[in-house]
């Protein structure tokens, strides 16, 4: 048996800007390779250094631009969280530095290491000489000041302080090195195959060479870890902070707290090689999405983030066709009964998250027995619900049984013409 869903949605379609790609697909733990493209133009003044030799994806190198920013298009994607559906992406391989964002990773290290007993976040961090001073956007901590974890995650977290990741990369993994590899062991671990860390912080290298480097796939991937952990996100959406009682408060580098609503992160970043960068992420409607854009100017890192979380809201929705306990199909016969019936119980709701267009398209499958043979007790599964979008399950429930059915008895019956008991 199939039926259609008919869910009850109120949808107001929205038209994709011109430019975006619109995807279908899903976004894997395993990033996907690209082939390199050679230049042969030579448009650029600067040319390609050997790190595109490793990479194997399309590059510009912006090590030998020094601070200037990458002649490359905007690098944008935006991708469901719980089914990991692609909505829209353009550019998305550009291997590019990913600025002050690659600050998510440090965060993704600290909340797994307190996770796993490694350390606690009242555990007291001293500044070293090297943490102070560190250049773009800081805490201004000084030698030998005393903070916890925690007050130096926030500083990361919202005002991205430079200082405040040196500090604790040396806090908790000994040196700034030491914390390099794990930051690069983990992102291999996760399939982010093109990306590379150089430093903690995203500042440009002070031998204009070593530039981290990333792609905006790869830092949705990160992403999508790091939201596997809430307590980042107490961090990451604080509207202002002050890290000592005497300063003032200042405001989350993430003007979309603000101006999308439900948006509770991730993270900013600049640096001129990389441009304008921004991960966010908002929940609407039991939907969370995360959109990435790398390379865009000060304003549009904002307006065009924005853009793809109300595009992407407007794209997906979430279906319950079937509640738990609720009568689904047509009573099933029990043969050897008083001429009764069963009805088929949903043990499980079937609820997705489906494109809004795929709506019209979504249907019922039932698969059960004809007839049932008395005797039968409630609770008996005696099928399966499907939630199919053409030949896609989208999930699904047992059915039960809704009551017991006695076999019929010799004694219910009587004389009477029709042979059944009066």
């Amino acid at each position: 048996m199939i039926i259609t869903v008919h869910p009850h949605v109120n949808i107001t379609p929205r038209l994709v800007p011109i430019g975006y790609h619109v995807n279908t697909r899903t976004l894997s733990l395993q990033s996907r390779k690209t082939t390199r493209k050679q230049d042969k133009t030579k448009e650029y003044r600067h040319s390609m250094l050997s790190l595109a030799l490793f990479t194997g994806i399309l590059l510009v190198s912006t090590a030998s631009m020094g601070n200037s920013p990458a002649p490359l298009p905007v690098s944008s994607i935006c991708v469901e969280v719980e089914t990991r559906q692609i909505l829209m992406e353009q550019n998305a391989d550009i291997l590019r530095p990913p600025a002050s964002m690659l600050k998510m990773m440090q965060m993704l290290l600290v909340e797994e290491g307190m996770q796993s007993g490694k350390w606690n976040y009242e555990q007291i961090i001293t500044v070293s000489s090297r943490s102070q001073g560190m250049g773009g956007t800081q805490a201004y901590l000084e030698k030998g000041e005393s903070y916890t974890l925690e007050q130096l995650m926030k500083a990361i977290a919202v005002i991205s302080a430079n200082d405040a990741s040196v500090a604790v990369a040396e806090g908790l993994w000994g040196s700034v090195e030491n914390c390099l590899a794990a930051m690069n062991t983990r992102a291999a671990e996760l399939g982010m195959r093109n990306t590379r860390f150089y430093s903690v912080n995203g500042l440009p290298p002070s031998d204009k060479v070593s530039f981290d480097q990333t792609t905006a796939r790869e830092m949705a991937i990160l992403a999508l870890k790091v939201l596997e952990y809430p307590k980042i996100l107490t961090w990451t959406s604080l509207r202002e902070y002050a890290l000592r009682p005497t300063d003032k408060p200042k405001e989350n580098t993430n003007k979309l707290l603000k101006d999308v609503p439900g948006c509770d992160g991730l993270k900013t970043g600049y640096i001129m090689a990389a441009g304008f960068c921004l991960t966010a992420t908002a929940k609407q409607n039991d939907i969370r999405l995360v959109a990435v854009v790398m390379g865009s100017d000060k304003k549009g890192r904002f307006t065009h983030t924005k853009s793809l979380l109300e595009q992407g809201f407007q794209m997906i929705t979430r279906v319950t066709p079937v509640e738990a306990k609720k009568p689904i199909g047509e009573p099933v016969p029990v043969e050897d009964s008083m001429d009764e019936k069963v009805r088929l119980l949903a043990r499980d709701p079937i609820e997705a998250i489906v494109k809004t267009k795929d709506i019209p398209g979504l249907t019922l499958r039932i698969t059960a027995p004809a007839t049932l043979k008395a005797p039968v007790e409630a609770g008996t599964e005696i099928g399966v619900v499907r939630l199919m979008n053409k030949d896609k399950e989208l999930g699904k429930s047992a059915l039960l049984a809704d009551r017991s059915v006695e076999k019929k008895r010799l004694t219910d019956y009587g004389f009477g013409c029709m042979g059944r008991k009066e």
